[in-house]
């Protein structure tokens, strides 16, 4: 298996909108669409959005490629941030998207590497990020790289409050 990682660029638009709302789907709607869950996916992640997150400077979107197919991405939010009250100013990483397929053979290794080489290259010792409570795939994924869970927060959906985690790491 041949993975390529690299920036994103315009070329990728399709592919990576389509990447965005499957994974999340899979991840929130684990017991079936909602209206609330089908509204945000189609706006959050509509072409416009994904292009305008492509174009952004304060954004770093990373590309995972198999064979020239994507099969999952990165956001780096360049705008340092703390978590919680006791961390560091740090970089977070907004998205981290696997198509299912793909999990579970090193490739979200493989992007996170690069994710933590871009980081450093900022000037950054640290990196958080939320994860779904719910997802313990992703938890024990993090946890295998390191990331301690230090908090909790709230992802607000019309007004369901959704459980997640976060999670940090030293680099």
């Amino acid at each position: 298996m041949n993975i390529i990682i690299r920036e994103a660029n315009i070329n990728d638009l399709n592919n990576l909108t389509v990447l965005k709302q499957q994974v999340w789907i899979s991840t929130y709607a684990t017991e079936g669409l909602i209206d609330e869950f089908s509204s945000y996916v189609l706006s959050e992640y509509s072409l416009d959005n994904v292009k305008k997150s492509i174009q952004n400077k304060d954004i770093t979107t990373l590309v995972a490629l198999c064979d020239d197919c994507l099969i999952g991405c990165v956001e780096i939010l360049k705008t340092p941030q703390k978590p919680i009250k006791s961390a560091y100013p740090s970089i977070e990483i907004s998205t981290f998207y696997i198509l299912e397929k793909f999990q579970g053979q090193g490739i979200g290794k493989q992007l996170l590497s690069e994710c933590f080489n871009q980081i450093k290259q900022l000037g950054y010792q640290q990196v958080w990020l939320t994860v779904y409570y719910k997802n313990q795939n992703a938890i024990d994924f993090y946890a295998k790289q390191y990331f301690k869970h230090i908090g909790e927060t709230n992802f607000i959906l019309g007004e369901e409050k959704h459980k997640n985690y976060i999670m940090l790491k030293d680099i």
